[in-house]
């Protein structure tokens, strides 16, 4: 019995001093990377740990909260759900066709009268008090940073977005909102995200303060993450979206200093119902005129935008119930992604909505093209293009911006997978994003190869089988890259 209880305590021993291990490898390997010195490094430690705080909410934000909250759920339409019961909108309705002035919005749903007066009731509640409460929402002012929101499955995939975002230069630091406790890992949380300027928040250490509340799901948590973030001026990105070039001067210039709201199109056209408009008494714009909203990315100013944020989170309490239908009638990506224009929309707030469409990143496999991700333009640029700025040595499209791998998550232990974007028809390796040339011409450096640069320093850091898989993968591609030094 002795010796096996002291089997049992040496197993545990070493398991600790191994999670030890791999975090100091995998915080020095960063910056040994990325050409920190020893002093720098020291230096970051020290700076960085006053972050492992950051689970606490001011009792200004929680005041706040607790007193929303109630505004949220007295404002609950008194009325059943909405359901969609019909297909989702095909392929020519949800096409975006700029030029065709009498296309027709999608209308698939319908509500009874006495039904419609109860949704637009509880909307016209909820404005009145977005406007009275938008005043004494909490935030750290004249603070910018990065939020974006992750669960375990996605901590690999947040990891080398995170390690991305310090490649390309920016000094921005990052909100990482979890659900719960259940998520916190220390290792990650104390150690690995410090090191890559970023902290961990718990959503529900000021969610649960509201009592009454029902508990977030899916979609909701970004709008969450963004409300209860303590920066005043929010870049929100997935946790699989990462720009190719610094984003630190999006909060300086236009669109974001005039607007103080920028949103980036999907590739589909908008589907909101023409019921909404009437709930929210505005007119109803053609479909002609913007392209529905990609949520992957959003910039936000809470001290221009308090208001219409708050009206956001009302549009996504009562999302999955009442708003999605409304504002995506089951077309693509079905959620968040259309309320936070809808909302300054309903207030009558000004906002940018990059005109520019995503280029989509992919390769063709048997005749047809495959979606690996998409690109997101510079909004800069759009604001120069879309309001005849450019001068005669200015490019004529806008220049991308972000990456949002939407569509294979690169996660390190199954983006390498046979039957993933890395393989051709024949089953030989091949780039994921199409030629290196289109690639260097637009960024103006190798986005792609740099991201495998990233992701083999994850997968081999952690000490798999993974690790000889992606190396195999970089050297074949990458022959004048030398994997030997990434890790």
């Amino acid at each position: 019995m002795l010796a096996t209880r002291l089997a049992h305590s040496l197993a545990t021993v070493l398991k600790a001093l191994a999670a030890i291990f791999f975090l100091l490898l995998l915080v020095f390997s960063y910056d040994r990377l990325h050409g920190a010195s020893s002093s720098q490094v020291l230096s970051n430690r020290l700076q960085l740990n006053g972050n492992l705080a950051a689970a606490d909410f001011p009792p200004e934000l929680n005041r706040f909260w607790i007193n929303f909250a109630d505004s949220l759920v007295k404002a609950r339409p008194v009325c059943p759900e909405i359901r969609i019961d019909h297909a989702p909108p095909n392929d020519a309705e949800t096409r975006f066709e700029p030029d065709n002035h009498n296309k027709q919005r999608v209308d698939f749903l319908k509500l009874s009268a006495e039904d419609r007066k109860a949704v637009k009731d509880s909307h016209a509640f909820m404005v009145k008090q977005a406007l009275h409460q938008a005043p004494d929402l909490f935030y750290s002012r004249t603070t910018k940073g990065i939020v974006t929101t992750a669960g375990p499955r996605y901590m690999p995939i947040l990891l080398v977005s995170l390690r991305m975002l310090r490649r390309s230069g920016s000094e921005l630091p990052v909100e990482v909102f979890l659900g719960s406790w259940d998520e916190y890992n220390s290792t990650i949380c104390e150690g690995i995200f410090p090191s890559l300027g970023a902290s961990c928040r718990v959503l529900d250490g000021i969610y649960s303060k509201a009592p009454s509340i029902a508990k977030p799901e899916r979609f909701q948590f970004k709008i969450l993450a963004i409300l209860f973030s303590s920066f005043e001026d929010v870049l929100f990105l997935d946790a699989d979206a990462f720009p190719g070039n610094k984003p630190d001067d999006l909060f300086l210039t236009e669109p974001y200093s005039s607007y103080g709201l920028v949103t980036w199109p999907d590739i589909f056209g908008n589907t909101a119902s023409p019921l909404y408009f009437q709930i929210a008494s505005i007119a109803e714009p053609p479909v002609s005129l913007r392209l529905s909203s990609e949520s992957g990315q959003l910039l936000l100013s809470k001290s221009k935008h308090a208001a219409d944020l708050l009206l956001m989170t009302y549009y996504n309490y009562y999302g999955p119930d009442y708003y999605y239908p409304l504002l995506c009638q089951g077309s693509h990506g079905a959620g968040d992604k259309e309320t936070f224009i809808h909302a300054a929309m309903a207030l009558d707030r000004p906002f940018w909505d990059v005109r520019e469409r995503p280029w989509v990143l992919g390769h063709w496999k048997n005749g047809q093209f495959c979606l690996v991700a998409m690109a997101q333009h510079h909004p800069g640029d759009d604001w120069k293009i879309q309001k005849g700025l450019n001068e005669s040595s200015d490019p004529t499209t806008a220049r991308p911006l972000f990456v949002h791998n939407h569509f294979h998550k690169l996660d390190p232990k199954t983006i390498i997978r046979e039957d993933g974007p890395t393989r051709d028809v024949d089953g030989n390796y091949q780039r994921m994003w199409g030629p290196k040339k289109t690639v260097l011409d637009r960024f103006g450096h190798d986005v792609e190869q740099e991201v495998w640069e990233e992701i083999l320093a994850s997968g081999c850091e952690a000490g798999t089988d993974t690790c000889s898989k992606i190396k195999d993968y970089y050297n074949s591609m990458y022959p004048d890259g030398n994997s030997n030094e990434v890790i």
